[in-house]
């Protein structure tokens, strides 16, 4: 049981792999839950990350904010992440891509909460 199955409004995480020598993770499901926070690991080569979104977790685009940029969220290693939730309110399905072929498999922490 984790605590998001005992108390109303806790954090869960899933992990966002970007393989070695690749830019783009794996598919993140969301589990219903909203994007708050991303922890990077002790190592990071890409100092920038965006986000590609999915509806059904085939197809993906890369997300855009209503002014019409492209999100970027600024990276570096060891660092916990604040996020917008609002900007990713309606996120079932997420993969990160860095702006820079990872130098070895980085695992990204996503912090996600129920609203």
């Amino acid at each position: 049981m984790t605590i998001k199955d005992t108390v109303s409004n806790a954090l869960d995480t899933v992990t966002a792999t970007i393989a070695s020598s690749a830019t783009t993770s794996g598919t993140c499901s969301l589990g219903g839950l909203r994007l708050f926070g991303m922890i990077t690991p002790a190592a990071l080569t890409g100092t920038a990350l965006t986000i590609l979104a999915s509806a059904d977790g085939v197809n993906f685009a890369p997300l855009y904010d209503i002014t019409g940029a492209q999100v970027s969220i600024a990276a570096a290693p060891s660092r916990y992440i604040a996020l917008d939730p609002v900007l990713y309110a309606a996120l079932p399905y997420v993969k990160l891509v860095s702006n820079a072929a990872e130098a070895a498999a980085r695992d990204i922490t996503l912090v996600l909460r129920d609203v």
